[in-house]
């Protein structure tokens, strides 16, 4: 039989469940009848918030859980936008979006592993970093002059004339839905796989290496398993994308879009996967406001929107260091020490 204090206990635990779980309904149910109360500029805004946060994620499986800075991570991105737009200008139907989904996998697959074998090899985080850079810049600079196939610097459009998955590809809200269902699958798959067994080898050999392997783990194939992870959500979410945009050209294989990736998850929060999510909306958002402002008011300098977006983030990391999901846990744990001094200091109550 439980006692008074652990069935209340049980009880407070079972409510902060609900609590969650009602919360968690009601923002999904928000965010499906969102949508039609939006323009058509504001749903592509949100439809890139939506696959970036899933391009997010994928890194931060990498730092925040592995503590693995990839600096080419756009190579996948980049290839899955390239992907998507070449398969469905060949057939614009659901089979060869599939097959573009199937394409980019296998390419990532392979990718990711040639890579694992390449960095992970290299002595320390810099070297290994530097060597990403590289192959990014190796990837990027082939894409530009396989004219006959990528379009080189011009790029590569998506015949939306064509497009045979109707109203999936053709109306914004469509690519709304679309872009938020891929969002909730892959955050439920990523989320399980942070919380697997191997998500928790993960998180030992971020925060010692050294103690991972002398515990008896192989930390090079638990490295390689996270990089073909993440490799393989950043290209999806670059298929993905490819619907969105309706055009692919070589700055999505830039080191810029790597360096997106990496503020989504510093702004939004390292090791957290949602707080992927909450950068993406900052910096989309972020990025929108002063594009739309330059164009209305004409202030030539806020066409390079990541001046002021790095200079957000310098105070963000002035002030919240852990991002804004730490910062938020922060202010919650303060608030939950300053509650329990105030009870402390009042005193239990007296029971009749």
């Amino acid at each position: 039989m439980e006692t008074k204090p652990n069935f209340i206990k049980h009880l407070g635990s079972n409510k902060t469940t609900l609590s969650k779980t009602i919360g968690l309904a009601l923002t999904l149910l928000l965010f499906f009848i969102l949508p039609h109360f939006l323009r058509n500029s504001q749903l592509i805004m949100f439809s890139r918030i939506f696959i970036l946060a899933v391009y997010g994620m994928s890194y931060d499986i990498l730092r925040g859980y592995t503590g693995f800075i990839n600096l080419g991570q756009a190579i996948f991105f980049g290839s899955g936008v390239y992907i998507g737009v070449i398969f469905l200008n060949m057939q614009n139907d659901l089979t060869f979006f599939i097959l573009a989904l199937l394409f980019i996998v296998i390419y990532s697959l392979i990718g990711g592993f040639l890579m694992s074998k390449i960095v992970f090899k290299a002595g320390g985080v810099v070297a290994a970093a530097m060597i990403t850079l590289a192959v990014g810049e190796i990837v990027r600079n082939i894409a530009e002059r396989w004219r006959g196939v990528t379009g080189g610097q011009d790029g590569l459009p998506l015949s939306t004339s064509r497009v045979a998955l109707q109203p999936l590809f053709t109306t914004r809200i469509g690519g709304y839905y679309f872009a938020l269902i891929f969002l909730i699958v892959m955050t439920i798959i990523l989320r399980k796989f942070v919380q697997s067994p191997t998500g928790k080898v993960l998180l030992s050999i971020r925060e010692n290496e050294q103690r991972a392997r002398f515990l008896g783990y192989d930390t090079i194939k638990y490295k390689t398993i996270a990089l073909l992870v993440s490799s393989v959500a950043s290209g999806m979410a670059g298929v993905f994308f490819s619907v969105i945009v309706r055009f692919a050209n070589t700055d999505y294989l830039s080191l810029q879009y790597t360096i997106n990736a990496l503020l989504m998850t510093l702004v939004g929060g390292t090791g957290t996967l949602y707080g992927a999510i909450i950068g993406s909306a900052f910096i989309t958002w972020i990025q929108n406001f002063l594009l739309d402002l330059n164009s209305s008011m004409g202030y030539q300098i806020l066409r390079f929107p990541m001046i002021f977006i790095g200079t957000i983030y310098v105070l963000l990391v002035m002030f919240m260091p852990s991002g804004i999901i730490g910062g938020i846990n922060k202010l919650k744990d303060n608030f939950d020490d300053i509650k329990a001094k105030v009870k402390d200091k009042i005193g239990p109550k007296v029971e009749s």
